[in-house]
């Protein structure tokens, strides 16, 4: 089995190889968004959960942010101050379902495992709604947490009483996360890309994912790589992890291809990406070299 983006996975000892590869590139590639974006992000994505929330059963189950994930206390602390009961998950051990504690504004906190803040007050609640974290997700709203099977098991345990939300950046979606037979699919995923709205319209549909890439003008992963690799000595090092990042998503691009590199990637970096981008067809690969982009227009890297 390849380590890239999109490698077949046959066992689950191949799947957990793979997890622990992609789980690396994608925390590498949060941690290195620039602050103000990550921010900008984030403020989107609070948006769209709020109205996510709107008709969401209390108790409401958030996370501490840490890793460079969303912070959504302040959310947190809007939704608390409009009388909503809200939690913390507690994870006790490896290997056993999370339990939770009543988390209101000001509440005393202590280190939990992995030195995540938690309630001290030991009470515990249920909760009704789990707003879930994601390194990763799939179209099938399938999760890539950290490893640990927390909130799978969790869910399990709860069942049909809760439903999870994840949340993240909408770069991060993957192809597959290779789900198994333990893993349990998110309600929903909400992320700070607007939810599409479709008009009604008289005319067939069409639809761009059937029709030819090379109609569409856009380039293969191969040919995207090449024209990506010789930009690293001109990134910011803070940036490279986002540049590894879209490397490893492109599946196909194990070899160079100077024609390609030719043609879109001129010697001053942002006018190679500036020309790539319009011919990049995958939605989150996009967004990562738009990031790209940004760093190297601007010149510096806390942009």
């Amino acid at each position: 089995m390849t380590e890239h983006g999109r490698a077949p996975a046959t066992s689950w000892r191949e799947v957990k190889l793979w997890r622990k590869t992609a789980r690396a590139r994608l925390i590498g590639a949060r941690v290195a968004l620039p602050p103000a974006l990550r921010a900008a992000w984030t403020s989107d994505l609070q948006t769209n959960l709020r109205h996510a929330l709107a008709s969401a059963p209390a108790p409401i189950s958030f996370y501490w942010p840490f890793k460079a994930e969303p912070d959504l206390r302040p959310l947190m602390r809007e939704l608390d101050a409009a009388g909503i009961a809200l939690a913390l998950p507690v994870a006790v051990r490896l290997g056993e379902p999370m339990t939770f504690r009543p988390w209101r504004r000001g509440a005393p906190m202590e280190r939990g495992l992995w030195d995540i803040p938690i309630p001290v007050a030991a009470a515990e609640i249920v909760p009704r709604t789990l707003v879930a974290p994601l390194v990763g997700f799939d179209g099938d709203n399938y999760r890539l947490g950290y490893g640990g099977g927390f909130f799978d098991r969790t869910l399990a345990k709860l069942g049909s009483a809760a439903q999870a939300i994840g949340v993240g950046f909408s770069m991060f979606a993957l192809p597959t996360i290779h789900p198994q037979p333990h893993d349990i699919a998110m309600a929903r995923v909400v992320t700070e890309a607007a939810p599409l709205e479709v008009a009604g319209s008289a005319s067939p549909v069409c639809y761009l994912d059937e029709a030819d890439p090379d109609y569409r003008g856009f380039l293969s992963d191969a040919q995207i790589a090449a024209a990506l690799r010789p930009l690293g000595a001109a990134l910011p090092p803070e940036r490279l992890p986002l540049l590894d990042f879209v490397l490893w998503r492109l599946a196909g691009a194990t070899e160079p291809d100077a024609a390609a590199a030719v043609a879109v990637a001129p010697a001053v970096p942002s006018e190679a990406l500036s020309r790539l981008l319009p011919r990049i067809g995958d939605d989150a690969i996009h967004r990562a070299v738009a990031v790209l982009y940004r760093s190297v227009e601007s010149g510096v890297g806390t942009d």
